[in-house]
């Protein structure tokens, strides 16, 4: 850190107060967790049918009052709402707040839609994303080399942010020759952490693992805002020998924070953060270890547009409550399985998680680039740019070890590309999925990381 720096966030009040709520909270009970979770839905709850005409009508739709909410057991009562109905009708499911803004998210789920955040919201969740990055020693003002969705068009592609003690790197320009100048000017700026996007992440070390060249050694580096995958932390692992890889599940709309343990890479559900649920097909909770659930998320800091119940499209496997390692009475995921555009419908009507297609070894080594694309229930396009070493034998045994992932009900056909754009936040998307998918809308399987198959486990 740089003698006498102050990092921006440390001089926000907003930020500074949260974050030493989160750090004074850290040690609670779970019955402490349940009860300030609680006085938080109730007051969430309240204000939204005192002051939104869309959730007001939609509790006495079901003939619910705010008062009958006395417990966690009792949201099972209480609607979910989905993004179509904020959408619609934003404004009446937002409130009258002061300097609150519009925003959107990128529609990642493929239902672009805005919102109202009031002017605490972003702060408290830079405030949560740094508590949870603490557990691994990351601290305000370390130095940090970003690659995520910044098309920086200076001559270099390259910006330093004073404010954030941070060197920005555009993702929009990954070219071997563009890599070669980060990694030289990382061996100058010497980067305490790296803060990327999994899919930038993983083509920069993909690269420097196949040059056979060095970075500066780094504490860890922090996943956000995509899924992140075995065969990216492995590369990742590879190319920064020694470094945590760290990744957290967020969205736009700040119901839901999960980030991983200090000690394992499990996800552990921020519980100041929001009310997390996750959920089955039929509505019901998943309690299950080992099976998926779609998160529902009642934000605690998002006012101007409360999320109450909210269905975030994103899914996550369940594994407990309590973590043995750290001591922490959370919710604990055992992974993120990503959105509904990251499942693959197969000819059956399986729906099979991304997280399904991950090896171990060295099956992608001869291959630059790829990307998956479905337009056509039970077809799947493999699309690759290849390396100079790949040749039809590599491909042939690629085409066999992805299908025995994938299974007998699906076609694959590999597709040699000279380029895969990028989407217009400036990430390498891992699927393109053109269907509109629906969760076990068909079937009622998924696959696990290992390529399992599980019946999922429904309530009655």
């Amino acid at each position: 850190m740089r003698p006498g720096f102050v990092h921006a966030d440390l001089e926000n009040p907003i930020y500074v107060a949260w974050k030493r709520f989160l750090h004074d909270s850290d040690e609670w009970s779970q019955e402490e967790i349940a009860e300030y979770q609680v006085r938080e839905i109730q007051r969430i709850v309240r204000r939204a049918y005192e002051t939104t005409q869309g959730y007001r009508d939609l509790f006495d739709l079901h003939g619910l009052k705010p008062d009958m909410l006395q417990s966690l057991a009792d949201m099972h009562k209480f609607p979910f709402v989905e993004k179509e109905m904020i959408r619609d009708r934003l404004d009446e499911y937002s409130t009258t707040f002061a300097g609150r803004t519009y925003v959107t998210t990128g529609g990642s789920t493929g239902i672009p839609f805005g919102m109202y955040r009031d002017p605490e919201a972003f702060p408290k969740e830079l405030a949560s994303k740094a508590h949870q990055y603490q557990r691994i020693g990351w601290q305000e003002g370390d130095r940090q080399i970003v690659f995520r969705g910044l098309p920086i068009e200076t001559p270099d592609h390259m910006a330093f942010e004073v404010a954030f003690n941070e060197l920005r790197c555009s993702s929009y320009h990954l070219l071997p020759p563009q890599m070669e100048v980060y990694r030289q000017q990382a061996f100058i700026f010497r980067p305490d952490w790296i803060r990327c996007y999994p899919s930038s992440g993983y083509v920069f070390s993909q690269w420097l693992l196949e040059k056979g060249v060095l970075f500066p050694p780094v504490k860890g580096i922090l996943c956000a805002s995509e899924n992140l995958y075995d065969f990216q932390k492995e590369a990742l692992g590879r190319a920064f020998p020694g470094a945590r890889v760290f990744s957290h599940y967020g969205h736009y709309e700040l119901a839901v924070l999960a980030g991983y343990c200090e000690y394992t890479d499990d996800y552990h559900v921020l519980p100041q953060y929001g009310y997390a649920e996750l959920i089955d097909s039929q509505g019901c909770t998943v309690t299950t270890p080992g099976q998926v659930g779609e998160i529902v998320g009642t934000s605690f800091i998002m006012h101007a547009t409360p999320f109450i119940r909210y269905r975030t499209r994103d899914y996550a496997v369940f594994k407990g409550w309590g973590c043995p390692a750290c001591g922490r009475p959370y919710q604990v995921w055992r992974r993120i399985e990503g959105r509904l555009q990251e499942f693959v419908l197969t000819d059956s009507g399986r729906l099979i998680s991304m997280t399904a297609v991950n090896f171990h070894d060295n099956i992608f080594d001869h291959i630059r680039q790829f990307q998956f694309y479905q337009k056509e229930k039970g077809q799947l396009k493999f699309r690759y740019i290849p390396k100079s070493t790949c040749n039809e034998v590599i491909l042939q045994s690629i085409h066999q070890r992805l299908l025995s992932k994938l299974g007998s009900d699906i076609a694959l056909q590999l597709e040699q590309v000279d380029n895969i754009p990028l989407t217009s936040r400036g990430k390498h998307r891992f699927l393109i999925q053109d269907l509109p998918i629906q969760f076990h809308d068909e079937g009622n399987t998924v696959w696990d990381v290992d390529g399992q198959l599980h019946e999922e486990i429904t309530h009655e």
